[in-house]
């Protein structure tokens, strides 16, 4: 029996919480309509054992899939290959869901043949368990209609926790992240897009996001040691937004440059949150000239005020950001 939606749990050493997240998708009542794929890579905690013995608990919702170490890519990559759900959802093995509003979305799964399901989430204060929502959308559109992508793809920007794809854009279109590698959330948020005709709004927030943990690759320290990656996903999704902007609908062009535009941003603000390093500099020339080689136009709209200044004459203005971030 075909499920209606695959949740893959990608599971790195998350013995302190997958019980957790797993618990929260097992709401009896949709416990058929449910594929859990518990995707352990490589774990060398009890994160293994814990999930196989969920596994045993309901045998007919949780599948465990043990797999060598290949970074979260890797997980999102097998959950797809081995999705048999109608959509598909990842919840990474230390978040969680809101238990009570699954029946209702997977009610509205049955329903609806959208390409992509949007919901908003909550970030989850990792020390003070404050909740704060993030992407509510107006509350005007109607849940049961499907709406063009490219009609909200000026008021919309889609993420992980707030994206349900349908499986078959994902598996038929060949999407495939990149392996041994962190951030790669912006390629499963930016890949499927062309392909991605309809999208539905709900209101209900599904998604437990946590953030502000020291484990976080999105944490200040973790992302200045993972500089490179996010250099590499950056200069991907760049390479992608080239090869698919002239079969792409203006709006969705918009779309995609406008994600890439923030990756580059984002990376910027990686160079400029190290410690005072004159070697900074020559790794900012360096991405610099990456893009401009590869797109003049994208170049040109990543100069903002900052990176305008560092691009001019980094020997000056280099020394004045880090003086005005220690004076903030």
């Amino acid at each position: 029996m075909e499920k209606t939606i695959t949740i893959t749990v990608p599971s790195y050493n998350v013995e302190n919480t997958l019980k957790e997240t797993v618990c929260s998708l097992l709401e009896p009542t949709v416990l058929n309509d449910l594929e859990i794929l518990i995707v352990n890579d490589g774990s060398k905690d009890n994160t293994s054992s814990i999930a196989h013995s969920l596994e045993k608990q309901y045998p007919q919702t949780i599948r465990v899939i043990d797999k060598e170490n290949g970074g979260h890519g890797s997980t999102i990559n097998t959950g797809i290959k081995e999705a048999k759900g109608k959509y598909f959802k990842i919840v990474d093995g230390d978040d969680w869901l809101i238990t009570e509003y699954l029946p209702n979305f997977i009610e509205n799964l049955k329903n609806t043949e959208a390409d992509l399901i949007y919901n908003p989430f909550y970030e989850v204060n990792d020390k003070t368990k404050e909740r704060v929502m993030n992407g509510k959308f107006d509350s005007s559109f109607n849940q049961k209609n499907e709406y063009s992508f490219s009609m909200l793809a000026k008021r919309i920007k889609v993420q992980m926790h707030s994206a349900t794809y349908k499986t078959s854009i994902l598996k038929e279109n060949n999407i495939h992240v990149d392996e041994h590698r962190f951030y790669v959330d912006a390629e499963y948020m930016i890949m499927p897009i062309p392909y991605v005709n309809t999208i539905q709004i709900l209101n209900e927030p599904l998604y437990l996001y946590r953030v502000f943990s020291d484990t976080q690759s999105m944490s200040v320290k973790n992302m200045q040691k993972n500089v490179q990656h996010h250099l590499d996903v950056t200069l991907h999704m760049l390479e992608y937004y080239i090869k698919v902007r002239n079969s792409l609908s203006e709006e969705k062009e918009v779309y995609i440059r406008n994600r890439v535009l923030d990756l580059i941003q984002m990376q910027y603000q990686i160079y400029f949150s190290f410690p005072f390093d004159w070697r900074v500099t020559k790794d900012i020339a360096k991405f610099n000239k990456a893009i401009y080689e590869k797109d003049k136009k994208i170049y040109n709209e990543s100069n903002g005020k900052m990176v305008r200044f560092i691009r001019i004459q980094p020997q000056i203005f280099y020394p004045l950001i880090k003086l005005r971030e220690k004076v903030r």
